[in-house]
């Protein structure tokens, strides 16, 4: 279909902050470019997704985008001229639109295409490009890093793909052990990292005490990690932002099942029918629903451990554009050995654990570009472990946050946009030790926190682009004190070489008002969540990182990033507190970590992939809480997450007889752990009946070398000095689709640490052998594992 169309002028709004960027949308530049915006629609009216927006010049491509979840699309730095503009979209018959660009005017299009079941070859590859290319064009000075689910599906892993655990082979992502899926970004620990659903935060995204994540790759569309330099939009958290977006599908009723040797797993999708959609307001309404469940309790009998989710969004398109989705999710974990012979297992407990979040999402497309978002949600983690045999001794945990959010974005003039939002959010937490029916611990509290912030970002295409921000945050706690930081963010982006190389720079502060104790030490361990206030601080890092990236033709991207950060108000437990003291359990330190992280990927192609390096220092400070002085001295030590050098290959190949391979190879410096020097024999005074001092087990050692003494005592070097062996690990997966009939087969194999590693979890040592040894755990050995995917 083609059509001709003018341009219209577009509307121009006000703001405080844009006004500021006036006077620099009047710098002369070496032409006069214009913009072409607009929105790509089906005939239902529903937004497309992904659509491939591409300007034609004599035939030939001269810029390709793709539109967002609105439809949206926006194309800068257009010379003045004839165009046709070609619309691409899977399951959509091409469309051009022959338009005219003027010297003053905006270029607004409101593109409408028709649905069909030929499917164009080669525009989900051109789609994915655009979107790396337009985070790179548009995207200031943060540092983002995208994951689409056939990335996801190609990093080799344990039993099933996991969104989470295919993080790690990104620059500046750390984890600790095979054991636990929790990750670290770039010197911060496990909980300063933002990890949002669909908008909602999640705050212990975990299956099976940490192996792995709850999120189902069968319900994800993509995965986004914001790894620094983040814009002040985000807050509440000061290392990274995860966002995790959920796929509502197509609209056709779809049945996607699989088996692996962890759970099995069942999804359906469909969209309700055009009356029912019509009578409750909107033109379509879409939805998938998606419910997993561990197996083995069901055949092995008295097998301890069981895992339960259920993820689901609905998703409905007004006639207008308007998107209002509905995002769930409810996972539960249950590790039970209460039903075991207290003979035959002496240490018996009953440990639970699981997520709850429901959200809802309404967003408005505003004439001109930009958008409304106004979202409302509620999430919360609870776990509890329960030894029976022991007085009935309980430890429980739990944390709950609702939250309302608003963002309106404006595009006032073709070079600068503006964004303002504010938040509200109500916090609760409660933390309970009880034995006997007698509570030796209980702390809890709750809180308000308000948020707003404002940021704008100026453009000259392909020159420069500059963001400003700033955010301020206000917490009032009960118990503590009212709250309050201002964190202004600035972030420049220089583009070189005709808009293919681009050097970059982020300055800013963020804040944070929850804490979780859990030991990282541990490969499992419970979260204890804190909310800062009486009992603990509040967290304020300032960041500062300079990069480069580049484009090498259409195939190949490179990035180079430098950063440093500061931690002020970091948290450990304190292992001497005085149990007649409240508030003493909990020390406040402070933290630095800087590095270098590198990237390059080859973008295009039947051999896919990218190399990931990472050089990390970082560093943690706390009073010493062994000291016996009044004021005690600070020991500063590398955390856990301390791995100085990381390298990771990802390799996406075509396999022999058309199964498809995947390559991960990782290889990193060893993580900090405290060496045991020696140890000695150690008596315990007490008084005989003269009253004189004397030494139990003193007499009978020394007179016939016999073990009569109460114990050894163990001499440790400074804490975590020294390192275990350098890690290293191949992982592979091969998957294979059959076509059928009635839909798709997808069996798929995954080999974890195919040449049997052993890499050192951790050592203990052994006392009581002359001389004393030490001897080593290691994490997962050579591993296969399998699975089955099937669509109706």
């Amino acid at each position: 279909m083609r059509r001709s169309v003018r341009p219209v002028r577009s509307n121009i709004g006000t703001g405080l902050l844009a006004g500021v960027f006036l006077l620099l949308s009047w710098l002369p530049v070496s032409a006069q470019n214009m913009t072409v915006q607009g929105r790509v629609r089906d005939d239902e009216g529903v937004p497309v997704y992904r659509a491939a927006v591409a300007l034609l010049r004599g035939g030939t491509p001269i810029t390709v985008v793709d539109t967002d979840r609105l439809g949206l699309f926006r194309i800068p730095a257009v010379t003045p001229g004839p165009y046709t503009a070609r619309i691409q979209a899977l399951g959509y018959t091409e469309y051009f639109e022959d338009i005219v660009v003027g010297s003053t005017e905006t270029v607004e299009l409101d593109l409408r295409i028709e649905r069909d079941a030929i499917e164009l070859q080669g525009i989900s590859v051109e789609a994915e490009r655009s979107r790396a290319r337009t985070r790179f064009e548009q995207v200031g000075g943060a540092t983002v890093r995208e994951l689409a689910l056939v990335d996801v599906r190609a990093v080799p892993g344990v039993g099933e793909p996991d969104p989470i655990r295919a993080l790690e082979v990104l620059p500046g992502v750390v984890s600790t052990s095979d054991f636990s899926a929790a990750f670290h970004v770039r010197g911060g620990s496990q909980d300063q990292n933002l990890i949002l659903l669909d908008g909602m935060p999640i705050f212990s995204p975990f299956h099976l005490g940490g192996v792995f994540s709850v999120f189902n790759a069968d319900m994800i569309d993509r995965v986004e990690l914001h790894s620094g330099g983040f814009p002040a939009e985000h807050g509440g958290r000061v290392s990274s932002v995860l966002q995790i977006e959920s796929n509502a599908g197509d609209g056709d009723f779809s049945i996607d099942g699989a088996v692996s040797l962890l759970a099995s797993r069942a999804t359906v999708g469909g969209q309700l029918g055009s009356s029912l959609a019509n009578a409750l307001g909107f033109a379509n309404v879409r939805y998938r629903a998606s419910g997993r469940r561990s197996y083995l309790d069901l055949l092995v009998g008295q097998f301890p451990y069981h895992l339960t989710d259920f993820q689901t969004i609905v998703e409905g398109w007004t006639t207008g554009g308007d998107r209002v989705t509905l995002t769930a999710y409810s996972g539960k974990d249950v590790f039970d050995l209460t039903s075991l012979d207290a003979e035959d297992f002496p240490l018996r407990m009953d440990w639970d654990w699981g997520n709850d979040a429901v959200g809802a999402r309404w967003t408005h497309p505003r004439s001109g570009g930009g958008s409304l978002d106004v979202r409302a949600n509620v999430s919360r983690f609870r776990t509890g472990l329960t030894f029976p045999d022991f007085a009935d001794t309980r430890l429980s945990s739990r944390i709950q946050q609702g939250q309302i959010k608003a963002d309106l974005d404006v595009r006032p003039w073709s070079r600068v946009s503006v964004q303002v939002g504010a938040s509200a959010e109500r916090q609760s937490f409660r933390n309970l030790f009880t034995t006997g029916g007698t509570e030796f611990g209980d702390g809890g509290g709750n809180g308000w926190l308000f948020g707003t912030y404002a940021q704008t970002r100026w453009t000259v295409p392909s020159k420069w682009l500059v963001e400003l921000g700033l955010r301020a945050d206000g917490f009032s706690p009960d118990p503590g004190g009212f709250l309050h930081e201002v964190a202004p963010r600035l972030a420049v982006k220089r583009f070189l070489g005709g808009g293919n190389i681009a050097a970059k720079a982020a300055i800013g502060r963020y804040t944070q008002f929850v804490h979780s104790l859990r030991d990282e030490e541990l490969p499992l361990g419970i979260d204890f969540w804190v909310l800062a206030g009486e009992r603990a601080p509040h967290t304020v890092s300032d960041q500062l990182q300079i990069g480069i990236e580049w484009y090498q033709g259409t195939d190949w991207f490179w990035s180079a990033e430098t950063y440093i950060r500061s931690f002020d108000g970091v948290v450990t437990l304190n292992t001497a507190d005085n149990p007649n003291d409240d508030l003493d359990d909990i020390l406040s330190g402070e933290g630095l970590s800087y590095g270098v992280d590198f990237l390059v990927r080859k973008e295009r192609g039947t051999v896919t992939g990218w190399l990931a390096a990472s050089f990390l220092k970082a560093d943690r400070t706390f009073p010493d809480p062994l000291s016996a002085l009044p004021n005690p001295p600070d020991v500063s030590y590398s955390p856990i997450f301390d791995r100085r050098m990381d390298l990771d290959f990802v390799l996406r190949y075509p396999a022999p007889w058309g199964w498809e391979g995947g390559l991960r190879w990782n290889v990193g410096t060893g993580t900090p752990y405290t060496r045991a020097l020696g140890s000695y024999r150690y008596y315990e005074p007490s008084y005989v009946e003269n009253r004189e001092l004397a030494w139990s087990g003193a007499e009978a050692s020394l007179a016939d070398d016999s073990d009569s003494f109460d114990g050894y005592g163990v001499v440790l070097e400074e804490r975590n000095s020294s390192r275990y062996p350098t890690y290293h690990r191949l992982d592979a997966s091969f998957r294979k689709t059959f076509d059928k009939s009635w839909g798709r087969l997808t069996p798929y194999v995954n080999l974890v640490n195919v040449y049997n590693q052993r890499n050192v979890l951790f050592y203990f040592f052994e006392y009581e052998r002359d001389p004393a040894t030490r001897s080593g755990f290691s994490m997962f050995p050579v591993l296969p594992t399998f699975g089955l995917e099937m669509r109706f």
